[in-house]
């Protein structure tokens, strides 16, 4: 007779069944979670004051630093464990465990269960975050109602998908394609109106009292004079630093063309985002087809620009802040169109493949704060989508690309600046604003950027799983990792810097990205009549249900076109050209001058001088550091003279008499916002 018991263990062993990779995904969060958690806390201080160091600056004000190291350190270590997570999901998906369907089930399940609390909890705790007076619900109570039931329309109309592919295939194909390219492009117009001010219905609409907030306090004419600078001889990475590096020189040419308007610079800052997010469509259009790519475009753009202050008829949104789009985003958004095109053509050069890359290292070099993370995104989804991966080859590429890119920008600033790139110029501004702390804002540890992190690990970890599962659209698979790690890296912007409730819809576009591209995953998913829609599914659906809400904040084109175009006003508000005319009358022809003033630049071009100050007015220059910069710039280049057409932090005006430079005229309400211009000059030794 046979041994029971070894009877007992083939049947218990025959109800051992390998967990799936989307088991898997579910099953490794807990254990990341339960241990990476403790882990960051405990290394995030000790970390945070070895790597983050306080910088040797001395600031005019004590009143707004709040630095932030342990958090720097901590969300690296954050993004070090999500990456593992994802490798781990692939690793442990070729040697699965074995484990009970009950076991595997209930797994699943209180981790899913944990995720729902969590961003409960997230959304709830965002009524409690108020920083300098502002708190923001960004999704309120109805908006919820609203995108239960758009979640409920399109977990009903997944069956339709296959019947839009195919449509595609007709004849008529090419005509739907257009016709959905110029719904696309009108979006993107649409969209992008209230971003263009001229010069005198900016200073119009504010002298009526439409604008409570005209986009120039936001730092607009920051931008405005960084490209205004290189037409005045300064170029950023040798002799100044700017939020996007390379914008400035590329846009040089149609700007002087266009005569330096502010009108010119906010519709090419326009033009350039308009491109950028027809990019992101193109990329949809690849992935989805063009019809459902539409559908998902539309809600994209809508959040992007998703309002901060002001309503439909006059906004401020960061779509109109320039150091958002097109700065930070353009670049990244291009390259993404560029990776979807790359992976998705049928045979892929060696030379293509550099090319990338190179697009990828200009990309990094405009701006770190997103370059680098789209740059690792790039490398990502290339080699997620190759099959077989060659490593060498890859590695070949990408270094190939950097090389080509950095040779690109040595040899532009060694022609216009006879200089070699100063690549620490860089991370200047992070440097002094996050590094340093000034204007920094402290981080709650639950709100609604918690809500947006947990998209993006879904949107790496849906791609991990997809690769274990051999999934047969690669490219789908390739920028759900690039989505992810874009976005991850991203919010460094609000998690570093200011982690202002505002600040958090600088990150809304990409996060969009991310929910367009998973719902994408939920619709081609295998509908099944025994099984109902999954938890996950649901959460998909209704987080891009919020996204399509944001459609309703579409901006009225006909009120925006008789805004661009009424006159009235100053005719060129922007150029200062009372304070010009001041500068001019004390200074020569050519003459190098040192001018502290928001668009100072704009000013010495009027003036016919050479503004050798590298950052626009005050605001950016914080630290007494940098005045000193600017002053032996002056030195250097033979000036002695002074301008300064803005208030004065406190302890400035005594710091400038201590070194020798006094004030030789006053010229009253010629300055930025109606102030006194002061000449000074210093007094020979």
């Amino acid at each position: 007779m046979g041994d029971g018991r070894g009877g007992g263990r083939d049947v218990a062993a025959a109800r051992l069944q390998a967990a799936s990779p989307q088991e898997l995904g579910w099953l490794l969060a807990v254990p990341f979670v339960a241990l990476g958690a403790p882990l960051v806390l405990l290394l995030s201080p000790w970390l945070g004051d070895l790597a983050f160091p306080r910088p040797s600056l001395h600031y005019w004000t004590s009143e707004f630093v709040v630095r932030k190291p342990a958090v720097q350190a901590g969300y690296l270590l954050l993004l070090a464990l999500i990456f593992a997570y994802g490798a781990a999901i692939v690793a442990v998906a070729r040697r699965p465990p074995r484990l009970a369907a009950s076991a595997r089930r209930g797994g699943v399940l209180a981790a899913q269960l944990l995720l729902v609390a969590l961003i409960v909890v997230a959304w709830v705790a965002q009524r409690g975050i108020e920083v300098s007076g502002v708190r923001r619900m960004y999704f309120t109570p109805a908006s919820i109602v609203v995108a239960a039931l758009i979640a409920g329309g399109l977990a009903y109309g997944a069956r339709s998908v296959p019947r839009l592919s195919s449509t595609m295939r007709r004849p008529s194909a090419r005509v739907v394609q257009l016709a959905c390219l110029v719904a696309a492009v009108v979006t993107v117009v649409v969209w992008s109106l209230p971003t263009i001010y001229t010069d005198s219905g900016m200073s119009a609409a504010d002298a009526a009292g439409h604008l409570s907030f005209p986009p120039e306090l936001f730092g607009n004419t920051y931008y405005f004079d960084e490209a205004t600078a290189v037409l005045d001889g300064r170029s950023p990475l040798v002799d100044m630093p700017a939020y996007g590096a390379l914008w400035p020189y590329v846009v040089a040419v149609p700007f002087a063309a266009l005569g330096g308007t502010y009108a010119a610079y906010t519709t090419l800052m326009a033009t350039i985002t308009g491109v950028a997010l027809l990019a992101v469509y193109d990329l949809l259009r690849r992935i989805a087809g063009s019809v459902l790519a539409l559908l998902l475009f539309v809600p994209v753009v809508a959040t992007s620009f998703f309002i901060e202050l002001g309503d439909v008829d006059a906004r401020y949104d960061p779509g109109n802040y320039f150091g958002v789009f097109p700065l930070r985003y353009a670049g990244p958004y291009l390259l993404a169109g560029l990776t979807a095109w790359t992976i998705a053509r049928e045979r892929t050069s060696r030379a293509a493949g550099v090319g990338l890359f190179a697009a990828a290292g200009l990309v990094a070099l405009n701006n770190v704060d997103f370059g680098l993370s789209a740059l690792l995104g790039t490398v990502v989804a290339v080699a997620v989508a190759r099959r077989p991966l060659r490593a060498r080859q890859l590695a070949a590429e990408v270094v190939g690309g950097l090389a080509v890119a950095l040779g690109s920008v040595s040899l532009l600033t060694l022609l216009r600046a006879g200089s070699l790139p100063h690549l620490g110029l860089l991370g200047h501004y992070g440097h002094v604003f996050v590094d340093g702390g000034y204007g920094n804002i402290a981080l709650h540890t639950l709100g609604w950027h918690v809500v947006l992190t947990i998209t993006f690990v879904a949107a790496l970890a849906t791609a991990a799983v997809r690769i274990a599962e051999s999934a047969a659209d690669r490219l789908l698979t390739a920028m759900l990792a690039w989505t992810g790690i874009f976005g991850l890296g991203a919010s460094v912007y609000f998690y570093a810097y200011r982690s202002h409730p505002d600040v958090l819809l600088n990150i809304f576009s990409v996060w969009a990205l991310a929910l367009a591209l998973l719902t994408i995953v939920v619709l081609r998913a295998r509908p099944t009549r025994t099984r109902i829609l999954t938890l996950p599914t649901l959460l998909v659906l209704l987080g891009f249900g919020l996204v399509v809400c944001s459609v309703a904040q579409v901006p009225r084109p006909w009120s925006e076109i008789a805004r661009i175009t009424e006159a009235g006003g100053p005719t060129r508000p922007l150029e200062l050209a009372a304070m010009a005319e001041a500068v001019r009358e004390r200074t020569r022809p050519g003459e190098h001058v040192a001018i502290f003033v928001q668009v100072g630049h704009r000013v010495a071009r009027e003036a016919g001088v050479v503004n050798v100050n590298p950052y626009p007015g005050f605001k950016q220059m914080p630290a007494r550091e940098q005045l000193d910069e600017t002053l032996a710039s002056l030195r250097r280049e033979g000036g002695r003279t002074v301008f300064v057409g803005q208030e004065m932090p406190p302890g400035m005006s005594a710091y400038l008499r201590s070194l020798g430079w006094v004030r030789v005229r006053t010229v009253p309400d010629v300055g930025w916002a109606g102030t006194d211009m002061i000449e000074l000059r210093r007094l020979p030794h």
